[in-house]
């Protein structure tokens, strides 16, 4: 007998809907919400971090993009980040007319690339694919510091998804648009997010990799919350069930017209990433949802919800801290409570009190790494800065990968 037959059917009614988008309104509405805190300003919460004790400027930190000694490092920061651009690949006439300085200046589409893990390596833990997709404001240097920081930590290679800043105001916008706007129309949806939603699903498709682990900070969450509701939205449609082509036929739906090379080739890898992801019985669509783990720095997503009706899958986690106003629009913010709640994030939160900062190496990993390899003078940590959240909640899977762990291998020991 055909193994595949004795699957039970594919049923989409095992899947939760998306869930309702907020309006223009209820996100200015959170966003008053997140600037209501205690003490401090808008710029202490996202750059200053903790003001209790000072240490020099760490190797992975981002402030280095300001170093004087790396002017062309830190001029080019300063233009992708002040010199507004499209995020989308290169018009087919600009790229044969113009020369690369000046399409790189106007037009900064979605990038991959592949940071090694610790020592050089592509090719350790073979059966995991990490990746990492970076906040706002982040151009593909600020990235690398990040991507390294993440590699030196976990001992793996990265493969980072270069969300590139278009300059602040464009980023802004993109934010406002992954928040809600795409979910008023369903064929407008942010480049990055796209992108970041046909490499993952890739990953998860593949069956020599078992696990698939996603580090996303800041619009990055964001980002992944898209991805999410790609995936939910393609195990709820009725075009799931069809077997030819092979390629999803919701993706035509989705993304509407395809006017440029660059669009077809992200419409049909990502269209055929679908199908092949929804293709099969729900058994096989459940391995792969299994295998996806997400953990979140500075959530400022609005939705983000299991995609099972019952189960707790994929796995998330959640790290912020208290005065982090970006994550305060999100994970935090207090329109996350009630029966009312407009913030809908599934999985634990692990939030570090009295705490500053948004930056994802300099106020995020340096505190975990600090308790977790102690050093010695400030970098020094006795307390987890990020505890297990009460009601009974378990310690954090993100720990149990640090330098080379693997999640089975720690279970059940103290660290």
């Amino acid at each position: 007998m055909n193994p595949a037959k004795s699957q039970p059917a594919f049923n989409p009614d095992k899947f939760l809907a998306r869930p309702a988008a907020n309006s223009l309104r209820e996100l200015l509405k959170a966003a008053c919400a997140a600037s209501d805190m205690d003490c401090g300003g808008f710029i202490s919460s996202v750059l200053c971090g903790c003001r209790k004790r000072a240490h020099p400027i760490r190797k992975f930190s981002e402030y280095n993009i300001l170093s004087p000694w790396r002017p062309t490092v830190l001029a080019r920061f300063l233009l992708d980040l002040s010199v507004p651009a499209l995020p989308e690949s290169t018009p087919d006439l600009a790229r044969m007319l113009l020369p690369p300085v000046v399409n790189r200046r106007f037009w900064r589409p979605t990038g991959f690339f592949r940071q090694p893990d610790e020592y050089a390596g592509f090719c350790s833990f073979p059966k995991e694919h990490w990746f990492f997709i970076n906040g706002i404001a982040t151009n593909a240097d600020v990235a690398r510091y990040n991507s390294a920081y993440l590699a030196h930590l976990f001992h793996r290679p990265v493969t980072v998804v270069n969300n590139a800043t278009c300059s602040l105001p464009a980023d802004l916008l993109e934010c406002m648009i992954g928040k809600g706007l795409q979910f008023c129309d369903k064929t407008i949806m942010t480049e990055p997010a796209w992108r970041a939603a046909a490499a993952i699903l890739e990953a998860l498709n593949s069956e020599a990799i078992e696990r698939v682990i996603v580090i996303a900070h800041s619009q990055g969450t964001i980002i992944m919350s898209n991805v999410l509701a790609v995936i939910g939205d393609a195990l709820k449609s009725d075009l799931a069930l069809e077997e030819e082509p092979k390629w999803h036929g919701f993706t035509k739906e989705l993304m509407g017209k395809v006017e440029t090379e660059s669009q077809k080739a992200l419409r049909n890898s990502l269209a055929h990433a679908l199908w092949e992801f929804t293709r099969d019985q729900s058994a096989h669509v459940m391995d792969r949802l299994k295998k996806l783990e997400i953990f979140t720095f500075a959530n400022c997503a609005d939705k983000m919800r299991y995609l099972h009706a019952t189960k707790p899958i994929p796995y998330m986690e959640h790290y912020a801290n208290e005065f982090d106003w970006v994550a305060r629009l999100g994970i935090l913010s207090p329109l996350r409570e009630g029966n009312e709640a407009t913030i809908e994030i599934d999985g634990p939160l692990f939030e570090q009190k009295g705490e500053w900062g948004h930056l994802l190496n300099e106020h995020y990993l340096a505190p975990i790494d600090d308790f977790l390899y102690p050093g010695t003078g400030p970098y020094v940590r006795e307390k987890d800065p990020f505890p297990p959240p009460g009601n009974g909640a378990a310690e954090s899977r993100l720990y149990e990968y640090f330098h080379g762990k693997s999640a089975e291998a720690w279970h059940g020991e103290e660290h």
